[in-house]
């Protein structure tokens, strides 16, 4: 059932790559190393109020997760996007920090402790994103961070989550990418890039969405256990 579904990647292959390298692993941001939903629904919901804006541009604000900021508030309100954009900014700075998804703190000390290299490609401004990691103590885990103004065209395309793994210097058959949108989907199908949906944070109306989807983790601590406790037959729990 897509509420609850089986992990079934194979632990062998996500631990280790070909010739015994240690597999790198890419992790989208909002939704996946943070629980940002809330924050960002906050700020969207300031963003209503100000410009007048229905329910119709909630629904489509909603249907565009994890696409770039300016992308989605030109699905909006595309006559007046940039305005969205500020307004929403403008309350986003005034929301705090995230919070950090429990179990992901360990879940990249322990693959930093196994040698596995690590980055974020988020749709999010590099700078906000390196300062919530910092603000989390995490930055450190990561070996390359990419914001929205790096690499064009941005997600869903595949030219961000291509270049953090050559930053990482590791091939697309050793990089696991690790996401909770339909644009990650998208983006590690069109890099041809093993991609794990992040469902951690996703409610059970949002995963049936999902249900087509093979490979899963519905708590950091199965992507811990897939990536360095492989089954003796090599295959998931």
């Amino acid at each position: 059932m897509a509420s609850n579904p089986r992990t079934i990647l194979d632990a062998s292959a996500l631990s280790a790559g070909v010739n015994g390298h240690t597999r790198g692993v890419v992790f989208d941001f909002d939704g996946t190393l943070v629980d940002s939903y809330p924050l960002i629904e906050q700020a969207f919901a300031h963003v209503m109020r100000t410009h007048n804006l229905d329910e119709r541009a909630r629904a489509l604000f909603q249907q565009s997760r994890g696409l770039p900021l300016p992308e989605q508030m030109k699905l909006v309100a595309p006559d007046i996007w940039e305005a969205l954009v500020t307004t929403y900014r403008e309350a986003d700075t005034g929301l705090g920090h995230a919070r950090v998804f429990r179990g992901i703190p360990t879940l990249v000390r322990k693959l930093r402790r196994a040698g596995a290299p690590m980055g974020v490609v988020s749709c999010k401004r590099r700078a906000l994103v390196e300062a919530e990691l910092e603000a989390a103590r995490l930055r450190g885990y990561f070996d390359v961070v990419i914001g929205f103004e790096d690499v064009t065209p941005t997600k869903p395309a595949p030219d961000p989550l291509l270049h953090a793994i050559a930053r990482l210097g590791i091939s697309r058959s050793h990089a696991i990418y690790v996401g909770d949108s339909m644009v990650d989907l998208e983006t590690g199908r069109a890099a041809r890039v093993k991609t794990v949906l992040a469902a951690w944070g996703l409610t059970p109306e949002l995963r049936v969405a999902f249900r087509s989807h093979r490979l899963w983790a519905t708590r950091p601590s199965e992507m811990l256990a897939l990536a360095l406790h492989p089954s003796p037959n090599g295959k998931a729990a």
